[in-house]
């Protein structure tokens, strides 16, 4: 908990009162490797740091599933959207390796923003991280070469490569498992 508390400081530097009502609302949990943290259409009422683990947020598309996002330690787990709204998630969440959190409900994340502001400007910031992530994906999707993604990802996010599956890999590149083989390979880049 400590790490995951420490990064958070050094963007909040919170108070001794604030950072223990933080550390009161949190609870340890630990999911096992390929285990779904929230289903599309069942509502997400946690949302969570990961301390240790991975986890993958993935789309279900004529019975393939398509990656979204690879979510890493320091990171929250859950589904953004389905946990602020209070509606059912439209993406499934699932861990990749054992995961271990630091698990939040949606009532105690609320109380906590309305009681402190410094807790209120940290989701704001959460959600303008996550906001500028998802613009920043559609744009790739919609502009950039299959190539020039697989190069982006390897420059920016190298452990997505070392710690995911391929095919995982390969969906969210937006290209079969067969053309990230030779990306890797360095055929064809």
């Amino acid at each position: 908990m400590q790490r995951v508390l420490f990064n958070i400081e050094r963007v909040t530097n919170p108070t001794a009162e604030e950072k223990a009502a933080l550390e009161r609302i949190i609870h340890p949990r630990v999911l096992a490797p390929n285990e779904i943290y929230v289903r599309a259409g069942d509502l997400c009422k946690t949302i969570a740091f990961i301390e240790k683990g991975c986890g993958r947020l993935f789309y279900e598309v004529d019975g393939w599933e398509v990656s979204k996002e690879f979510v890493f330690e320091n990171s929250l787990l859950g589904s953004f959207v389905g946990f602020f709204t209070q509606k059912p998630s439209n993406v499934n969440v699932a861990t990749l390796e054992e995961t271990h959190l630091l698990e939040m409900n949606f009532e105690d994340v609320m109380h906590l923003c309305r009681t402190y502001p410094t807790w209120q400007r940290f989701a704001t910031l959460l959600l303008q991280d996550q906001l500028t992530r998802v613009e920043r994906r559609e744009a790739s999707l919609l502009r950039d070469a299959p190539e020039d993604r697989y190069r982006r990802l390897l420059q920016e996010h190298p452990k997505v490569l070392n710690r995911i599956p391929g095919e995982f890999v390969a969906s969210y590149l937006g290209i079969t498992p067969e053309t990230l083989g030779r990306y890797r390979a360095g055929v064809g880049v």
